[in-house]
């Protein structure tokens, strides 16, 4: 739906929709301006800030000595002073609620947002009698995939599709290598109000990242070490791993010390468990203890051999 052609200057809404809206989406940093908004306005609603007046139906400012505003600090006063200065402007749709108006339906409505969408033909979002298949091609045509997928061959991602993996095991890989890893330092930059630190919560030393929640948090990292001298080459190392889950190809990573399974398989099942015990330490509060992890990967590992060899059978 971000992928779709839009503009809401023409938008009508009214005024319970514009106080039911992220303050984001009401105001703007016109081009060359060198406002800087305050770190709270992403957490903050117009109902924060702005209030109707049932008389002359339009919202205005809060005084600055209501007491609901004291929760937001300096970031009221901040907004207010960049909207009276220029430095900030009040988005096109949402300018007109804030002008004395005849009274209107006090339902919310994103229905006049919607009406602004069309597709990549020009065709209007409400008006569309297209197909599914018609309306997702029309989406993805303006979609430009992330430079990391785009670095992998198209062979090795019909490989990938391919392959008879659970929905863990390809949801994490995917996750990976798109940047979709819900890291602590992530959630901290979106949600800082309730993830305090961006600190790993399982170290508390290293600010978090994707690869060291998955590598190199040193729990982590001595399963991989695990792995590597139980199944894999003992010279393969832990950046070998990296590059060869982060490309799809693993044609470096060939050996495997036990027979009925593919490398590429062990590694799989390794991201896997270490995603799920990772989870289950965050939701569960359940230690995350190398040697279980690596219980759980053996286990896994003969079941799908098992599996395999049920499969070569029938």
């Amino acid at each position: 739906m971000l992928n779709l052609e839009r503009s809401f200057d023409l938008a009508t809404i009214n005024p319970a929709t514009a106080m039911s809206l992220p303050l984001l989406a009401a105001v703007y940093v016109p081009p060359g301006s060198s406002f800087s908004l305050p770190h709270k306005v992403k957490q903050m609603k117009v109902s924060d800030v702005f209030q109707y007046d049932p008389h002359l139906h339009f919202l205005h400012w809060k005084a600055p000595r209501d007491p609901s505003l004291l929760q937001w600090k300096r970031a009221p006063g901040s907004v207010f002073r960049g909207l009276t200065s220029g430095q900030l402007k009040l988005q096109s749709y949402f300018a007109p609620v804030c002008r004395p108006a005849p009274p209107t339906e006090s339902v919310v409505t994103f229905a006049p947002f919607v009406e602004q969408l069309q597709l990549a033909e020009g065709t209007s979002f409400v008006a569309a009698t297209t197909s599914a298949k018609t309306f997702r091609a029309a989406v993805l045509s303006s979609v430009l995939s992330p430079m990391a997928l785009r670095n992998i061959a198209p062979a090795q991602w019909k490989w990938f599709w391919s392959l008879s993996l659970t929905t863990i095991q390809r949801n994490v890989i995917y996750r990976l290598i798109a940047g979709c890893i819900p890291h602590r330092r992530l959630l901290h930059f979106i949600m800082p109000a309730t993830y305090a630190s961006p600190l790993c919560p399982v170290c508390l030393v290293t600010i978090d990242s994707a690869h060291h929640l998955l590598f190199d948090c040193p729990s982590k990292e001595q399963v991989w070490q695990g792995i590597i001298f139980e199944f894999l080459w003992p010279t393969t190392s832990l950046g070998d791993i990296k590059a060869a889950l982060l490309s799809l190809d693993f044609s470096d990573i060939w050996y495997c010390q036990t027979t009925g399974i593919k490398p590429y398989r062990i590694l799989l099942i390794t991201l896997s468990q270490l995603w799920l015990a990772h989870m289950r330490f965050i939701f569960d509060h359940i230690p995350v203890n190398p040697s279980v992890i690596l219980a759980s990967i053996r286990s896994n590992v003969i079941h799908t051999i098992e599996e395999d060899g049920c499969h070569a059978i029938l």
